[in-house]
């Protein structure tokens, strides 16, 4: 009988670890830019990353300003203030959207005195030499500084803070747009994580690995205009919020669960 009951109590134990095992979940889950057994790449290695000149896309806003020795001709081409003198919006952003130069769906910006000129699929570079080419018909000494009205983008799934944002760079990493959502939970599958990109010929889903070093060397490293980030959670997340995170609040729930059990029992015998 002795041996019966020592034999029970040992399956017992080894059934809490394997539930253990397969439950929390393990750094290899939740670290960044790890060096995965396909891809090797050492430490303080010079890595070149596959950062592409950005092609202008419908949709997308344009920041222009127009610098010339006559004050009151380039003031025209400024975001302007509200009724109130304060700043339309919360931000520079903000005034970007409101005041920047958006590509219609012809692919065109509507600008003063200019009127309308395609720079749909141009770099920032191509599109500031057209646009300056065709104000300097009108402003001779004119000086243009085209930059893109910060980079939108949305965050969704097991991000920290979820939304909608907008960065003021020409150029951010994946890395900082998360940051900026205030990264991921730990229950984020980054293994796994979607994006959503635009192309100019439609929307396309692509699967990446935030674990893998080699992020860095991929077309999806820097974030463009209007991407989508999805991150779905790791199966851990059906146990809830206090098993399945760590290995001790995994023991710790199951034992609270069968403690649970046992004082129902214990209850139910004495009546």
């Amino acid at each position: 009988m002795q041996i019966y009951s020592t034999s029970r109590l040992i399956l017992f134990f080894i059934s809490i670890l394997a539930l253990v095992e397969t439950s929390c979940i393990s750094n290899k889950k939740i670290i960044y830019l790890q060096n995965k057994e396909h891809s090797q790449i050492p430490d303080d290695s010079l890595i070149q990353t596959a950062y592409a000149d950005y092609k202008l896309k419908i949709g997308d806003i344009l920041s222009i300003e127009v610098r010339s020795s006559d004050p009151n001709i380039t003031q025209i081409f400024q975001p302007s203030g509200n009724s109130n003198g304060q700043q339309l919006g919360n931000s520079a952003s903000d005034i970007n959207y409101l005041s920047g130069f958006r590509l219609n769906e012809n692919g065109d910006i509507e600008l003063p005195l200019a009127g309308f000129l395609n720079v749909e699929g141009l770099t920032l570079e191509e599109s500031k030499m057209k646009i300056e080419t065709e104000i300097r018909r009108y402003i001779t000494d004119a000086y243009l500084v085209v930059r893109l009205g910060g980079i939108r983008y949305t965050a969704l799934g097991e991000f920290n803070n979820p939304g909608r944002f907008s960065i003021l760079q020409s150029e951010v990493t994946i890395f900082e747009a998360i940051a900026t959502a205030g990264d991921l939970t730990v229950l984020a599958n980054r293994e796994n994580a979607r994006l959503i990109r635009q192309y100019p010929d439609g929307l396309r889903t692509h699967t990446i690995d935030l674990t893998d070093k080699n992020i860095m060397t991929s077309h999806f490293y820097f974030v463009q205009p209007n991407d989508q980030f999805y991150l779905e959670p790791l199966k851990q997340r059906q146990y809830g919020s206090d098993v399945g995170i760590t290995g001790f609040q995994t023991v710790l729930g199951i034992l609270s669960a069968i403690s649970s059990v046992i004082l129902m029992g214990i209850t139910i015998d004495k009546l």
